[in-house]
């Protein structure tokens, strides 16, 4: 039997690794594709759900879910409002798309599913794969993944500290994920699932 929202939260709540994967895993590609045919910016659209997963990560008690126990509805309110943000922060004009438009399906995929991928990838064999695909990297790209990656910092920041330009940080960091991605169970293998699955899973070992 699938877990509710609910049940899932109570659990990430009490430090549930499992059970945030699983939620992350259920919405990312319908909650994705909500924000990006809003925005049609892809890195607006991964900082804003960073965001809100780390939301869910630091205050679990905030995501509201309905009598059945879904949180989806939440989400995609919290989302739209956030998008209304970004539009007024930077004084764009929005696409005239409602809530409710070009909601994407979600990806199926059962809780027995996902604890055969988990047990697969074990969150610290996963972090000791990387460190050390990460280690074997040229200094630069070691550097970038750090700051990117590890410290969250955006690709302006890094740029800046490291004395480069954006388009090098970008490229650089794209070598990176893809030795990374070579080493990764398929189901982690999404080019728009990568970084935020490697942010959260460094959040979660802090």
């Amino acid at each position: 039997m699938n877990l509710t929202d609910y049940t899932l939260l109570k659990k990430i709540k009490s430090g549930d690794r499992p059970a945030f994967m699983l939620l992350y895993d259920r919405y990312w590609d319908s909650l994705y594709s909500f924000v990006f045919v809003r925005t049609r910016d892809k890195e607006i659209t991964e900082e804003l759900l960073q965001n809100l997963w780390m939301k869910i990560l630091e205050n679990t008690d905030a995501i509201q879910t309905d009598e059945s126990g879904n949180a989806k509805g939440y989400l995609l309110r919290y989302l739209h409002y956030r998008v209304i943000d970004y539009y007024n922060s930077y004084k764009k004009v929005p696409p005239t798309l409602s809530i409710d438009e070009l909601d994407a399906p979600e990806i199926e995929i059962t809780d027995t599913e996902y604890f055969e991928i988990l047990e697969e990838n074990e969150i610290s064999a996963l972090l000791s794969m990387i460190d050390s695909v990460v280690s074997q990297l040229p200094p630069t790209e070691q550097r970038v993944y750090d700051m990117r990656i590890r410290r969250n910092m955006s690709v302006n920041e890094t740029a800046e500290a490291l004395g480069i330009s954006n388009k090098t940080v970008s490229n650089k960091l794209s070598k990176a994920l893809g030795e990374i991605r070579e080493q990764l169970n398929p189901e982690y293998q999404s080019s728009k699932k990568l970084i935020s699955m490697l942010v959260l899973i460094e959040f979660f070992t802090r």
